[in-house]
């Protein structure tokens, strides 16, 4: 973290970074589980982006936990309270994401672009409640 923070700190801080990777990361978790759950369990899109948020953002939390917020992770106990805390704060995440998908879906018809403009909108909301509520000092 010290060597990032010395190479790009200046320009973006470290942990968003971290987080932002992450999230790329969990993008290709979450159009991965959509992926299947359309083509495989042939599941309509609104449940299937309610489905690939879910397994996205656990991922995105166990991730997290062990990389970004490293200094801060949670064990035993304070890990579920952490995951508790991370659901409902990305909930809202959520719930704006599979609208602005499911929209963009009926917009578009393009399963893969309208994943990713849901997953996008709540990124942001997502890094700066979790930051403050999930792992606050």
């Amino acid at each position: 973290m010290l060597l990032a923070d010395k190479l790009i700190g200046h320009m973006v801080p470290v942990r968003f970074a971290l987080f932002a990777m992450i999230g790329a990361l969990g993008l290709l978790v979450h159009l991965t589980t959509l992926w299947i759950s359309l083509k495989l369990f042939g599941l309509g899109f609104a449940v299937a982006q309610s489905v690939a948020t879910a397994v996205a953002m656990t991922s995105n939390f166990f991730f997290n936990n062990q990389f970004t917020y490293r200094d801060q992770r949670l064990t035993g106990l304070a890990l579920l309270r952490g995951l508790a805390a991370f659901y409902l704060i990305c909930g809202v995440g959520a719930v704006a994401n599979v609208g602005v998908a499911s929209y963009a879906f009926t917009s578009s018809r393009t399963w893969w672009l309208a994943g990713v403009a849901g997953a996008v909108v709540g990124s942001v909301w997502n890094f700066a409640m979790s930051s403050v509520f999930t792992w606050r000092r």
